[in-house]
């Protein structure tokens, strides 16, 4: 049984009782939130994604999330699932380019029942072949098992045929120099049909350890109780990976180095376009906030710089939709501008959008106020539910590397001025600092 080594009070925002954080003696982190609910929320957040992939096994972080749930030492493939939805219970995982969490959402007093397949589900799965599927040249004849490797190439063609990732995907490309960030989280066809369960269980063993686990319970619960039931049922093997990977580099790209504009066609009616932009790790709070009130004034809502210009006092606008987005990655921020548009003023389009960056300037009190106002809505709604504050905790232990910037973030969003918004607008939102990746209808 794993030891509890280091432990700490964390103030949290909108909870009565501070966080407990506990880390076990294997590296395993526990972080314990209490609110009065008559539902608890267990999940645990691996510090892994399509960052430590390569070349060679792009999407496997996707495609281990969707075997996880195939069968453990213990139960059957489907057991988890079933045994939880009848005790109205909730059960899912997602991937992204730095981690991914599994969760259950489930009646309190099931709470103990959901730890225990929760944990082994983390720690003891099997991957069978029979739920794998059999290994396939994409080229050549498709299989006819259809099993879990089948249904994720068959999501990874559902997105292709997606017009705004076909955009994105390009732009995602064209903002990396060398960062992994640079590859797409769901993979490619070929690696999926070709990569092999020792494969997948080498990356399995390199990543899925307790030093990389975060595991989040909120709800009402017996403190006590809960530490020595996770110490009993997260048992993990203590067994070296048979194969060791080699991580890429991963040194932060915080500015785009060699800015690109990419263009192609497809079988679509009207054009499409991203602007993309790189900025700091998101640790660095003040930033990240300030990006996302940028982001309300410039592009959120009918409210805001670009829909008041181009869509709304224009008679006949050229745009069907025109709109800004900030996203926080571990290793640095994204900033997207994008926006679908009569094919016809491409050229228009692109003038338009640039000229805004060049131009914006002078935020009067009344944007900034609404901004912030709308930032600590969304904030406080963080706190509403137990999913949302264990999506939350494990947000800010992966993704932003510190639970305490939580207790932070009011106050340093009230100390942010229009001035210090210029500055971040001057440092990362210029217009040769970001690539364009356009998407326009076939000739």
């Amino acid at each position: 049984m794993s030891e509890i080594i280091k432990k700490e009070l964390v103030e949290y925002p909108y909870l009565a009782e501070p966080l407990r954080v506990l880390t076990f003696d294997n590296g395993h982190t526990l972080v314990l939130a209490k609110k009065d609910s008559p539902m608890v929320n267990v999940s645990t957040w691996v510090k892994t994604g399509s960052v430590n992939e390569n070349a060679d096994n792009n999407g496997v972080s996707h495609f281990l999330e969707h075997l996880m749930f195939k069968g453990t030492t213990k139960y059957k493939a489907g057991e988890f699932d079933c045994t939880l939805e009848r005790k109205g219970g909730i059960t899912n995982a997602a991937t992204s380019k730095d981690y991914t969490f599994y969760y259950v959402a489930i009646p309190t007093r099931h709470l103990k029942l959901a730890l225990h397949m929760h944990a082994d589900m983390m720690t003891n799965p099997v991957f069978p072949d029979n739920e794998i599927g059999k290994a396939f040249d994409i080229k050549g004849k498709k299989p006819e098992d259809g099993r879990e490797r089948c249904v994720v190439i068959e999501e990874i063609g559902m997105c292709e045929d997606r017009s705004w990732r076909k955009v994105y995907d390009k732009l995602n490309d064209a903002m990396y120099d060398k960062h992994p960030y640079k590859r797409t989280v769901i993979g490619t066809r070929e690696i999926i049909a070709g990569i092999s369960r020792d494969d997948i269980l080498a990356y399995y063993q390199n990543y899925y350890v307790p030093s990389n686990m975060t595991t989040v319970i909120t709800g009402k619960f017996d403190e006590d109780e809960v530490i020595e039931l996770v110490q009993n049922e997260f048992k993990f093997k203590n067994t070296v990976p048979k194969k060791l990977l080699t991580p890429d580099d991963r040194t932060p790209e915080t500015v785009i180095r060699a800015p690109k504009t990419v263009e192609n066609q497809s079988e679509v009616q009207t054009g499409y376009i991203m602007f993309g932009f790189l900025a700091d790790v998101p640790c660095n709070l003040k930033e990240t906030i300030a990006l996302d009130l940028i982001s309300i004034i410039l592009g959120d809502g009918k409210s805001s710089r670009l829909y008041r210009k181009f869509i709304e006092k224009p008679e006949k606008p050229h745009y069907y939709q025109l709109e800004t987005s900030h996203c926080q990655n571990r290793d640095g921020d994204n900033f997207y501008i994008d926006a679908n548009f009569d094919a016809e003023f491409k050229d228009v389009v692109v003038s338009e959008i640039i000229s805004v960056l060049n131009e914006f300037s002078d935020i009067t009190d009344e944007e900034l106020s609404k901004a912030k106002k709308r930032l600590k809505v969304n904030f406080a709604e963080t706190a509403e539910t137990v999913s949302e504050i264990s999506e939350t905790i494990g947000y800010y232990m992966t993704v932003m590397g510190d639970i305490s910037l939580a207790n932070k973030y009011l106050k340093t969003l009230d100390d942010i001025s229009s001035d210090y918004l210029q500055t971040i607008v001057d440092k990362y939102l210029t217009a040769d600092k970001c690539s364009i990746s356009i998407l326009m209808p076939e000739a």
